[in-house]
This record gives structure tokens, C-alpha cells and sequence, in this order.
């Protein structure tokens, strides 16, 4: 389905100095005669940073938390994975050689389990090409422009501002489906430590203002969606931010106090990262968010959601074996462990069962997106079971 994200191996990279070459001049002597001499400092190399290429199901998972001027806050998780970008690709195919596809999954742990998921696309550069939000009803959606902010090689003191336009397909017609002005530069290089790790980052300072366009029964109607000020720390071996702070207007949260404010203060974190080959931080919020589960050879979509915690809720109807599920159904001891391990029971009453029915899964997720396993019913009824990420 999706595989996806960039290399998050940290390294502490110092800064390159050159040495002060001394010239001296005479006035008609030498060096120890009466005559002048001066120093000329040569000039100091610009340190720069290469990004690496991601590769693909490198993933990072994130904290983000907001508070309002009000005392309410929400905390939300989100995992960024990226998939095959296309290396080598031939035929209609190779015009995609440098995008970096990235899908991201939201996960709100407080207030709401709202989930939703988005895929990108990014050049070799880091900009970002296409947004198609999967849980909107016009796609996909591209920006009339790359979406380039500071760029690989970085260098202390790159500056941007980018005025980007999305577009949203419907039907035949492309219509605006918001407009942001992002305005920043790179102030330096700081060694910064979160929940995943320790990195040399870029600190980057910028101001991040979004008009989206929304359609009512009377009018299409432009509203202030973000007003913010943000400062993040990008990681200089991935490229991918690793802290952010952020204060500001962000219509995306509405206080649940009526006429409550949407100033808020907004922190991100990175609190876990994993390579391809499934090394790194591990943090069961990457699971967080809804997958989609199928029974067998059984081409229904049944739902499962599983939270920041591991604890798994169920939002499906299957059959399977004599089995049958519904609002009455029991799920019992769900729940997924850090290393991806997942079980739960079904409990049924006896009228949507033969004398009522249990059901035990058992399996893994073996990546952020995927996994396998088996069904086992109380009739004697064997199954197998997969699960992808929605």
C-alpha cells in the first residue's frame, strides 16, 4: 500500500574553521624594519549539509501538543513513512526518478481519536510537489509551484519565501483549495536532544500564514486557516524536523469552550524513528490511527483502531467461519506491544453465533503499515487475517 520516509541516522557534524593566513607588507624593509605590515583574514568556507536520500520505510513519529488562551490543551501523534521513490525507474514511470513520496497518519490521542491521512510528494531538493489529503473530497490537490523552503546542501543563513498555491481537482475543473505565504531563514546550527535522540539541526525561524478556501451553499468564502510563528530544528543528515514550536492562530483546533479562542501555543517532537531495516527508537504511537482488516480470501473492509497506548477498539462487521460481529460484539484483552505483537478476542452473543462465538487473533505488525496473522474460532474454524494502514 504505502511504504515510506528519509534516513534518521544522527551524526554530530562540527564546523569546518580555516586557519588565519598573516601577510605582511614592507614599506622598503623587512618584516622587523620600520615599515608597515597588516593581517589579512581570508575568508572562513560556508559549512553545508547534504541531505541523504530517503530510502524507503524509514518512518518518524511525532508528539505534537497545543494549548489554547483558554487552559485546554489536545495532544495528537503523527507518523511520516516513506515509500518507493522511483529509483531507476523507465518508460512513463522515470519522470518520477527524483520524488520522494511521503504518506503521513494523524492520530488525536485527547478529546477526539479523529484520524486522517495525507500523501506528498518531494524532489531530491526537499520541496514539496503534491499534498493530496486522503480525507478530503477533491484529489488529488498540487501545489502550482514546488513548495521550497530551505534546500539541501544547507547552509546557515538560506532564506525563503514562498507564496504556494494548492489546487484541488474535481472533476474537470481545478479549483483553489488554499493559498500560503512562508517566509523563514536558517539562523544557525544547534546540537538539539528530543524523545528520539540527540541531532545537529538547523535552526530555522519563520512566519506561516494560510488562507483556505472553503465552498458554502451560498458562496465560496476565503478564511484565515493558520497565522503563526514558528521556530524548528531540522535534522541535517534527513532533512526532517526534529522539534518545532509554534505560536499563533491555527483554525485546525477549535476550543470546545463555545466563542473559545484558536490562539494557540503548539510544540512537535520527534519520539521515535526507524530505518528500513526496522532499527532505531520504537514507540507504540506509530501504530496509532485506523488500518484497514480483511479475513482471509474475504474482500470486505472491516476496521480496527488502534491508540498512542497500543489499545486496540474495534469499528468493523465481519464474517468469518460462522462467525458474525456486530454493535453487541465484546472485544476483549486487545492490545499491540512496542515490538508490533497484536491479539485480541471476539466475544458474540449466542444469536449472532452457533451458541455464541469467540474468536481469537493473534499476529504482528511487522511494519507501521502492514501485518498478518491468524483467526482462530471456539467451532474450530482457521483463518488468516491482514491489516493495512487506511
Amino acid at each position: 500500500m504505502y511504504l515510506y520516509t528519509l534516513r534518521s541516522v544522527s551524526s554530530l557534524l562540527g564546523f569546518m574553521v580555516s586557519g588565519l593566513v598573516l601577510t605582511a607588507c614592507g614599506g622598503g624593509g623587512g618584516g622587523t624594519g620600520g615599515g608597515s605590515s597588516s593581517t589579512t583574514e581570508s575568508p572562513v568556507p560556508q559549512k553545508t549539509f547534504q541531505r541523504q536520500i530517503p530510502l524507503a520505510g524509514d518512518s518518524f513519529t511525532y508528539q505534537h501538543q497545543v494549548k489554547d488562551d483558554k487552559g485546554l490543551s489536545w495532544t495528537y501523534y503523527s507518523t511520516e513513512i516513506y515509500w518507493n521513490p522511483y529509483r531507476n525507474a523507465t518508460g512513463s514511470l522515470s519522470i518520477l526518478n527524483d520524488k520522494l513520496p511521503k504518506t503521513g497518519y494523524f492520530f488525536a490521542g485527547t478529546n477526539t481519536s479523529a484520524t486522517f491521512s495525507y500523501s506528498s510528494y518531494y524532489d531530491a531538493n526537499g520541496a514539496e510537489i503534491l499534498f493530496s489529503p486522503r480525507s478530503a473530497s477533491v484529489l488529488p490537490c498540487s501545489f502550482a509551484q514546488p513548495y521550497q523552503t530551505a534546500q539541501s546542501p544547507y547552509t546557515v543563513g538560506q532564506s525563503w519565501d514562498v507564496n504556494a498555491v494548492l489546487g484541488c481537482n474535481s472533476g474537470s475543473a481545478v479549483s483553489t483549495y488554499k493559498t500560503v505565504r512562508d517566509t523563514g531563514n536558517v539562523a544557525a546550527v544547534e546540537d538539539v536532544t528530543v524523545a528520539a535522540g540527540k541531532f545537529t539541526a538547523l535552526k530555522e525561524v519563520m512566519t506561516l500564514k494560510e488562507v483556505t478556501n472553503r465552498t458554502t451553499p451560498s458562496a465560496n468564502v476565503a478564511e484565515t486557516s493558520k497565522d503563526l510563528s514558528r521556530t524548528c530544528w531540522r535534522d541535517t543528515i534527513s532533512g526532517q524536523y526534529v522539534k518545532c514550536v509554534a505560536t499563533g492562530f491555527d483554525a485546525d483546533f477549535q476550543s470546545a469552550t463555545p466563542g473559545g479562542s484558536k490562539n494557540l501555543s503548539i510544540s512537535s517532537e520527534l519520539i521515535g524513528r526507524l530505518n528500513i531495516s526496522n532499527a532505531g527508537v520504537k514507540v507504540l504511537p506509530r501504530f496509532a490511527g485506523r488500518w484497514s482488516l480483511t479475513i482471509g480470501a474475504d474482500t470486505r473492509t472491516n476496521f480496527i483502531e488502534i491508540d498512542q497506548n497500543g489499545v486496540v477498539s474495534k469499528v468493523f462487521e465481519l464474517s468469518a467461519g460462522g462467525l458474525t460481529t456486530d454493535a453487541t460484539t465484546q472485544l476483549l484483552n486487545a492490545s499491540v506491544s512496542n515490538e508490533g505483537d497484536l491479539s485480541f478476542t471476539l466475544s458474540t452473543p449466542a444469536a449472532n453465533g452457533i451458541n455464541g462465538m469467540n474468536g481469537s487473533f493473534s499476529g504482528k505488525l511487522d511494519t507501521v503499515v502492514s501485518g498478518s496473522g491468524t483467526l482462530k474460532l471456539s467451532n474450530g474454524y482457521t483463518g488468516t487475517w491482514k491489516m493495512t494502514r487506511l
